[in-house]
Order: structure tokens, then sequence, then C-alpha cells
């Protein structure tokens, strides 16, 4: 049991606790009243004023019928009225009426006790059971915000768990989902559940055990066991205005389930045609380049000058590495796609890839000036080592291929407040900002982009990859001091130390 399903129990028990002791209360507050009227009353009869002593009375009888109900207010009036009649009217100790001015006046005093009592007893029944009413409807306004407020099953399973203790001893939900029942908890109702179901019956008691059907547009949803005490108060919720608020409940978040299931196979159709489009016209341009160097090679090899060749043999091994580059691209997507476990990932020095990452992008960027400023001698992360690597390369890689030849692209590594703060910048044309929300979109490319080699597949793939790794990316353009772009990733940080320290 939750400490939720707890609280909500030991509410409910104070709140019977407290009815027993206002009962107890009110039952010893009536015998005092009684004792106390009977007195005065006494008091005023030994006076000579006997209109007084039966006012006295009178007013006893009321009070108790406001203080005890109506069963005490109409007992007091009874008992009232024989010790008035036996003990304290003449004649005393017996029952006679010898003339008609004793008569009226003793009938007089019972209906006036009689009358008294019943009415100031049902005025504090109903006092009370408006108290209880409120107190019902005020639950029931409390688990209605939070059955409103729900968007998953699991919401509603909460928010009847949290109310469990006010609302009955055990408390069972099943959802109906493609016609079987899914217990949410507890199934140990399972049986009467099913027979609901299947007989589609709206309510089913057995023994303490009481189950409703929740039903929806005229469709069964799910089913509620409820089950309490036989001398329970919470019996007395209104269990029928709780079946249907949970009812639409169930029905709004099963019909958000199917929604999201449908948007998700929409943006899978989507995927599948945007990869197979970006596949289809990446792969053309490289496989004719090889197909047309191939050729000319098997053609004319013995004929063509050393140099032709060569270039030609060049041409070749770009394309395939570009080819390369795409699959790496594909499967990478692919692995994002289908999600990670964070159990695989291992403690690895994010300086020591970052350095293995450089070390690949300057056999592409042979022309650009690499800055780095890396005053750690080891920053530990849990990652994936070949996949942090393709996040730094891929930042590297667009770096080199949007600034100009000869400018400097500047690597940054720093500890900040338990992170690891990577920084890549470039000198290039920078991002418009129309484009720079969208960067890191999948197969997305911005106008200064269409004219370039690429796929619109390395940012969406480092931004995945870092993520993964608990981390963040972001891009800063155009920068100030050169106009180029900033990439900036940080990463949860194990340990570090900085170059010189001992």
């Amino acid at each position: 049991m939750t400490a939720a399903a707890r609280l909500g129990l030991e509410r409910d028990a104070a709140f019977n606790t407290y009815s027993r002791r206002h009962d107890l209360r009110g039952y010893g507050l009536a015998i005092l009243i009684f004792g106390i009227s009977t007195a005065a009353a006494f008091t005023a009869q030994s006076l000579g004023r006997p209109i007084t002593s039966a006012v006295v009375y009178v007013l006893g009888v009321t009070l108790i019928g406001s203080f005890a109900g109506v069963r005490s207010g109409v007992s007091a009036a009874v008992a009232a009225s024989f010790v008035y009649n036996f003990f304290l009217s003449q004649p005393l100790f017996r029952f006679s009426i010898t003339s008609a001015d004793e008569y009226v006046p003793l009938i007089v005093f019972n209906l006036s006790a009689i009358v008294s009592g019943l009415l100031a007893g049902r005025l504090n029944d109903r006092a009370r059971a408006a108290e209880q009413a409120e107190r019902q409807l005020r639950l029931l306004f409390e688990v209605s915000s939070r059955l409103q407020s729900a968007v998953q099953i699991s919401d509603i399973s909460a928010a009847l768990v949290d109310s469990a203790g006010d609302l009955a001893d055990r408390l069972e939900l099943y959802v109906v989902r493609n016609g079987a029942l899914e217990s949410l908890g507890a199934s140990s109702s399972l049986s009467i559940a099913t027979r609901l179901l299947d007989a589609r019956m709206p309510k089913l008691a057995l023994g303490e055990e009481t189950g409703f059907l929740l039903s929806a547009a005229e469709e069964a949803v799910g089913v509620l066991i409820l089950r309490h005490a036989a001398d329970d108060r919470r019996h007395r919720f209104d269990v029928e205005a709780l079946v249907n608020l949970l009812g639409i409940a169930v029905e709004r978040c099963l019909l958000l389930e199917r929604l999201a299931e449908a948007e998700a196979v929409k943006r899978s159709e989507q995927f599948k045609t945007s990869l197979l489009s970006s596949v289809s016209h990446d792969m053309r341009t490289p496989l004719a380049a090889i197909t047309a160097s191939a050729s000319s090679l098997s053609s004319y090899g013995a004929e063509l000058p050393e140099q032709s060749r060569r270039d030609l043999l060049t041409m070749i091994e770009t394309q395939c590495a570009r080819l390369n580059r795409y699959t790496t691209n594909l499967l990478n997507l692919g692995r994002i796609q289908s999600g990670f476990e964070a159990d695989t990932f291992a403690e690895v020095d994010a300086i020591e890839v970052l350095g293995a990452a450089i070390s690949r992008a300057r056999e592409i960027g042979r022309g650009h000036v690499f800055e780095k400023l890396i005053p750690l001698e080891y920053g530990i992360v849990c990652a994936d080592p070949v996949m942090l690597e393709q996040v730094f390369y891929n930042v590297l890689e667009n770096a080199v291929r949007y600034s100009a030849e000869g400018s400097r692209i500047g690597v940054r590594a720093e500890a900040l407040n338990g992170r690891l703060i990577v920084s890549i910048e470039d000198e290039g044309s920078g991002i418009a900002s129309k484009d720079l929300t969208r960067i890191f979109d999948r197969f997305y490319r911005g106008d200064g982009a269409v004219l370039r080699d690429g796929s619109g597949l390395g940012l969406a793939i480092s931004k995945g990859f870092t993520e993964a790794f608990a981390g963040s990316i972001n891009a800063e353009s155009p920068l100030r001091e050169t106009g180029g772009t900033r990439f900036t990733m940080n990463f949860p940080l194990k340990q570090h130390r900085s170059r010189g320290a001992s």
C-alpha cells in the first residue's frame, strides 16, 4: 500500500473515530441535560411554579434533541413525560386525572415535549447528514479534478490510489484494451471483473465486493471493483458519480493512446519516406562517379596517362568514402530510432575521444587551422566511445565544410559545475536565424547548404547521441567576433583532472 493510500485510510479512520466520539459526547450531554432539567423542574414544582417546571422540562427535551438527534430527543420526551407525570405533578407517584384542568396541561406537556424533541432531533440529524454530504462532495470534487487532468491511464490509477482510503477498503481498476481486461495494480477480483464485462452488467455485488462497469459512448472501457465492510460509512459515497467520471476519464486516456499510436505510425511512415528519398538522392551521385571512373579505367586504362589513372582511382576512393559516410549516418540514425539502453554505456575519457575526432577532421580539413584550448588532462563521462567520437566528428566536419579554406576552427573543453563543456566554433558565413532552430532536424538543410555535399543527418545524429548520454547540444550564430558558428555540447562529468594538477 502506498503512503497516499495509508494516509487516506488514516484520514477515514480518524473521521469514523470522530463520529463515534461525537455520538458518545451527545449521549453523555443528553443525560446531563436531562438530569439538570429534572432537578430544575423539581425545584420549580416545589416552589409552587408548575408552569415553570413544565417549560424547563420542554426546554431540556428540545436541547437534547438538538444535540443528540431524533432518537435521543424522542426518548427524552417520553422519559420526561413519565417523570413529570409520576414524580412531579399531583398526585405524586401515580397516574391519575381527577379533572379536565389536570387532563389538558398533561396532554399539552406530553405533546410539546415529544414534538420539540422530534423537531430538534430532525434538525440535528439533517445537519449531520449535510456535513457528511459536504465531505463526500468535497472528496468527489478532488477525485474529479485529478481525473480531468489525467492524460494517461497511470494518472487515473494514481488518483484512485491516493483516494482509496476514503472510497473503500480495497479498490481495483481494470481497463479494456483490445477486447481484454488489463489490470492496473492488484488483480485479486479479476474473475468478478471478467464476469461483469462478459455479461455487460452495470453492477454486480458479491459479498463485500461490488463491481461497476465503466462505459462511455455505449462502449465498455473498464471495470471498477470496490470492497466495503458491512458497517462501513464510506458505502454511502456517491459511487455512481465516481463511475461516470471514471468512464469518461478512461475513455479519454484510451483515445489519447490511440491518437499517439496513430501519430507514431504517421511519423514512422514519414521517416521512411524521407529516408528512402534521401538515400536515393544522396547515393546516386557517388555511385554514378564510381561507375564512370571504373568504366573508364576498364575500357581505357592502358591508354590513359598515369596521372589520369590516379585521378580516377582517387575519385573512386573519395566517392566510396562518401558512400561509407552515408551508410554510417543511416546506421546511426537507426540506432537513435530504436532507442538506447543506458546500461550499455561505459566510463570513457571524453578528452581522448575528442582528440581522436580532431585527428580525423584534420584529414578532411587540411587547409584549416585547428586551435585547441583544452586545459583538462582527462574528463570521464558515461557514454559509448564510438558514438561520442561521432558526435564530435560530425560537428567538426560541419565546421570544415561550411568555412573557407585556411580559416580557423577553435576547439575548447572545460569542466564547469560538474559538467564537461565542449565548444567548436568556425569562421564561416554563419547560419540564418530561420534555419538555426531546425539545423538539428533530420534531413533538414538550410539555404546555404543546398549546393554543398551532405545528407542533413550529421547534426541530427550528434543531437540524438548527446541526449542519449544525458547531455545537450546547441548552436550560436552568427558570432559577434567572427560571424561564424559555435556549437556547444555538455555532458555529465564523472571525474576530471586539469593539466598540471597533482
